[in-house]
């Protein structure tokens, strides 16, 4: 994505193309000085008002123009706009909507939810993983975080589900039918979600990149968090939701692998946490700073909790 930046306020300007250059390095970043004209192709943020811009010149960028706003308000409903002082990963997810839908490749992500990836060094303890990191944040945080299986065997499976629910899912999505969560999901005691799937073959996993992506934008709509059980499943579409995940959990002992990067690719070291397996009480405390940071400083920048 090309980002133009017009920001009067250059203190806040450089804070915020540091962390955009450490969050996602498929942001291109253009600091504009005092003009549009060098903007061709960028999604455009700005601090500047809507009526300080020349009527001409506001109508032609107001489709692929955020404005950040003193007011975490609607005073600019009939704009694109976004809290000056929301997170990075807020400010990256209206960007994202705005440059989806000016370039017409359809809604995108829904960005009401926070995603969070998880890769692993096996597939054994995936599992168990996200279900105690789920809890974990349901305990530190409260609100509804679902499962979302995508690896090629569904863990998670009900007795009583069918791969047609999930096809009544999409359709209901796509078509802008929404449905109660309870629908289509099952919460365990611990209050973590599930989508209503058989045990077994994940049909999750033979989805497309279209669809896996109407899916997650739909499901966003209705929990607080997605966590992205990934485990050992690196197929394109698998590497394009750890791409687009706000955070990336990695669980490993170091035996099989070194680092995520060496079988997922280029990660962006803000958005990486990994977890050191042990089986003792320091993985739990490990698991558990890394939630504590996660949610309430908003700020990991690669945190190791105990990982060599």
């Amino acid at each position: 994505m090309r980002l133009g930046i017009l920001i009067r306020d250059k203190d806040y300007r450089d804070a915020l193309v540091q962390k955009l250059a450490s969050y996602d390095n498929n942001i291109f970043v253009t600091i504009i000085e005092n003009s549009t004209k060098d903007t061709l192709g960028c999604v455009i943020l700005t601090d500047a008002d809507p009526s300080d811009i020349d009527e001409r010149v506001l109508k032609a960028i107001s489709n692929r123009t955020v404005f950040l706003t003193e007011r975490n308000d609607d005073s600019l409903s009939s704009y694109h706009r976004i809290f000056k002082y929301s997170g990075v990963s807020s400010l990256i997810s209206e960007l994202s909507l705005v440059y989806n839908e000016w370039h017409g490749t359809g809604r995108g992500r829904n960005y009401t939810s926070r995603n969070i990836a998880v890769i692993c060094e096996t597939d054994a303890y995936a599992a168990e993983k996200c279900m105690s990191l789920a809890r974990q944040i349901i305990y530190r945080n409260g609100g509804k975080v679902l499962i979302l299986p995508l690896s090629f065997i569904n863990d998670y499976g009900t007795a009583d589900s069918s791969n047609n629910r999930l096809s009544r899912l999409l359709y209901s999505i796509q078509t802008g039918r929404k449905r109660a969560a309870e629908s289509f999901t099952y919460t365990d005691s611990y209050g973590v979600s599930y989508l209503m799937l058989p045990s077994g073959q994940n049909p999750l996993a033979s989805l497309g990149a279209e669809d896996l992506s109407l899916l997650t934008s739909g499901l966003a709509e209705s929990f607080d968090t997605l966590i992205f059980d990934i485990g050992t499943c690196f197929r394109k579409e698998n590497l394009s939701i750890i791409e687009e995940s706000d955070s990336i959990f990695f669980f490993g002992t170091g035996r099989r692998i070194n680092g995520p990067e060496e079988i997922a690719g280029s990660i962006p070291p803000a958005k990486l946490m990994k977890i050191k397996l042990s089986g003792e009480a320091d993985e739990a405390m490990a698991l558990d700073d890394c939630v504590k940071q996660l949610y309430f400083t908003g700020d990991h920048n690669d945190e190791q909790s105990g990982y060599d």
